[in-house]
């Protein structure tokens, strides 16, 4: 579903900041904001001063506070809905949200349950609660996850021949064996890298920041190679590690903006379907 202004979704659970009874108004929500840094410090021995290390961000915790408004007849009901909708999960899972003026976002998070007590506001169907979650993954993500389908280019090699240098500089189309992935965000973003075959040794080409990953693999036409840049894991069909076929691991994500992207291999028809999201911090 869409979400109005100001809402708040887990999952395909309980819409938050709606104004139909039963609902939750949500008066403060905590963690939205940019994520703690994994800090070390320590002195500048012999001398006034220090150093900091604080280079990577830790998991953040997102807190939803506010006051549930029910019928006093089914309230107990709605808590177990939104007990329900917050129960432990092993797989991270979604939370979206929307602010005014641009799209819907998401972090993907552990539910870590409800908190409410029962107080005399009760009596009157008006109860404060807080929606406890963890996000491992700190990133912010645009909620629409794009595919993009970059087809095989022939044989592929490190950087830019004359032609392409001279269209992009002067504004002509994108050459057919290569495309451009654009990070709508302000933060590098993963991707899942889909091979389809049939191509031998096939090979991605990040020719923005000069970056290759080369396989030693044959794929079939009912083959899949599955690249996951996160994780840095390779799975052929989903299943088999393949991490080993990988011949140059120069890992990498997508950096704010465009980033030109080319696939090609030995021989083969092949598809390269790069899988992500925009992401914020």
């Amino acid at each position: 579903m869409v979400l109005a202004d100001y809402t708040f979704q887990l999952d395909s659970g309980v819409v938050l900041n709606t104004d139909t009874l039963p609902f939750v108004d949500v008066q403060r929500v905590v963690g939205l904001d940019s994520a703690p840094y994994r800090e070390t410090i320590r002195d500048h021995e012999g001398t006034d001063g220090g150093y900091i290390d604080a280079e990577f961000e830790t998991g953040r915790e997102v807190i939803v506070e506010g006051i549930a408004y029910c019928d006093v007849d089914n309230a107990e009901t709605f808590f177990d809905s939104l007990k329900q909708n917050y129960a432990p999960v092993t797989t991270p899972i979604p939370f979206v949200f929307k602010a005014p003026g641009v799209d819907e976002r998401v972090v993907f998070v552990k539910t870590r349950g409800v908190k409410y007590d029962w107080d005399t506001a009760r009596r009157i169907g008006a109860t404060p609660i807080q929606a406890l979650m963890y996000a491992e993954d700190p990133r912010i993500y645009g909620n629409d996850l794009i595919n993009q389908v970059i087809p095989s280019g022939g044989s592929a090699t490190t950087g830019f021949g004359f032609n392409l240098g001279f269209n992009l500089s002067f504004g002509a189309s994108v050459p057919p064996d290569g495309q451009f992935v654009v990070n709508a965000g302000n933060r590098p973003t993963p991707a899942i890298l889909t091979i389809a075959g049939p191509v031998v040794n096939p090979r991605v080409v990040n020719d923005t920041d000069s970056i290759t990953l080369s396989f030693v693999i044959e794929l079939t036409a009912s083959d899949t190679l599955t690249v996951d840049l996160a994780n840095r894991t390779v799975l052929l069909n989903g299943i088999v590690n393949r991490r080993d076929t990988l011949q140059e691991p120069s890992w990498f994500l997508f950096n704010p903006g465009s980033t030109f992207i080319r696939f090609g291999g030995g021989t083969g028809t092949g598809t390269l379907t790069v899988s992500y999201r925009n992401a914020w911090r």
